[in-house]
């Protein structure tokens, strides 16, 4: 597919069509909300052997050459010949040298860049990087100090991208949105649930477990539901057997369709144990449903949603972080759950973060054109 004629806000995203996740789906309607407020807006990506993104935009996608074998040594040549001036190029997570070279090539163009970081420079990810002398990090600063702003979901990423990079000019503060949501909460079921990828420390499932061990008896269940992630699900498992936790909490595979649907609509609430998130798809598909939910007090939507009473917020690290009190006043939480759903209408969709989104970023255009 070739570039529209007009100048056009590209979307880069290397792995865009191999990789489906939280940020495929965040691209995806990031630039639904481009087109859908009148600007010219394509999806970029590497071309590779077999597509294995099931979400693809293939009207809005087109491919770019790339030197190297993968995710770690692409290098996006092609953008040479794609960008142009007026255009702009939106740069979707970071710690890859192909994002680093489209933001060389975007100067080189003298197109304007916007890096979007998904949660990349907290510091639970920076720990977990590798880094030999510093290479990365200083490739990383140098592409935040040239960008012409930062997209963060919540206004306290901006700190997180500060400590990495003072020098960082300009944000953009927007959050994703709330899906649309078919299931509405009843509450009917004798449940709490988590449901996410099993990554024990991101999101904190190891915390949660320890919590659910420290409540009085008898102990409500709970059900964790989600993909594997390198083993984390087997270690989560035995880190219940160890804790006789057996007749308390079950884990299931991923769920879709009825089945996630049927857990979101029975939930007695809702469980967000994540150490580190930089805006949970899940959370607000949750909040979109109705569902009474309590998140940690570690991650941004706590600070945004909680003072306004949209959740509940618990340290599920602590042995006196709260999490009996949150967990029995977010139970069957009617109001809760109506607080949550009106938020969704009110701010938190995409049909209301939408245009203020595209209304920045046309800003940006326009003051480079």
């Amino acid at each position: 597919m070739p570039r529209p004629q007009a100048p056009t806000v590209f979307h880069y995203y290397a792995r865009y069509l191999v990789h489906p996740s939280g940020v495929t789906d965040s691209v995806n309607n990031w630039v639904a909300a481009l087109v859908a407020n009148g600007i010219s807006t394509r999806i970029v990506a590497a071309k590779p052997a077999v597509i294995g993104n099931e979400f693809v935009d293939a009207e809005r996608t087109i491919t770019t050459g790339h030197l190297g074998r993968g995710r770690s040594t692409w290098i996006p040549l092609g953008l040479l010949k794609t960008l142009r001036k007026g255009d702009l190029l939106v740069l979707h997570e970071g710690w890859v040298i192909s994002n680093v070279v489209a933001a060389a090539i975007a100067k080189l163009r003298r197109v304007p860049y916007v890096v979007v970081p998904h949660g990349v420079y907290e510091r639970g990810v920076i720990d977990a990087t590798k880094d030999v002398a510093g290479v990365r990090s200083a490739a990383e600063r140098w592409a935040l100090r040239n960008a012409a702003a930062v997209h963060v979901f919540y206004g306290g990423e901006t700190d997180v991208v500060k400590d990495l990079e003072p020098g960082t000019s300009s944000f953009m503060v927007h959050p994703n949105g709330a899906p649309v949501s078919d299931p509405v909460w009843k509450g009917d079921g004798d449940f709490y649930v988590w449901i996410g990828r099993f990554d024990p420390h991101h999101k904190g499932l190891d915390n949660l477990v320890r919590s659910w061990s420290r409540l009085p008896e008898p102990r409500p269940r709970l059900v964790l539901a989600g993909p594997d992630f390198l083993g984390g699900r087997d270690q989560i498992a035995e880190q219940i057997a160890a804790l006789g936790l057996d007749e308390t909490i079950s884990i299931r595979g991923r769920v879709s369709g009825d089945e996630k649907a049927d857990l979101m609509r029975g939930a007695r609430a809702y469980v967000h144990p994540s150490r580190w998130e930089s805006c949970s798809i899940m959370l607000l598909e949750m909040l979109g449903a109705g569902v009474p939910s309590v998140v940690s007090s570690s991650i941004h939507a706590a600070d945004e949603l909680g003072p306004s009473g949209v959740v509940l917020v618990a340290d599920f690290a602590s042995d006196n972080g709260g999490l009996a009190e949150a967990l029995e006043q977010a139970d069957r939480n009617t109001a809760l759950g109506n607080r949550a759903r009106a938020w969704v209408d009110d701010e938190g969709s995409w049909a209301a973060v939408g245009p203020d989104y595209a209304s920045d970023v046309h800003k940006i255009q326009r003051s480079y054109a």
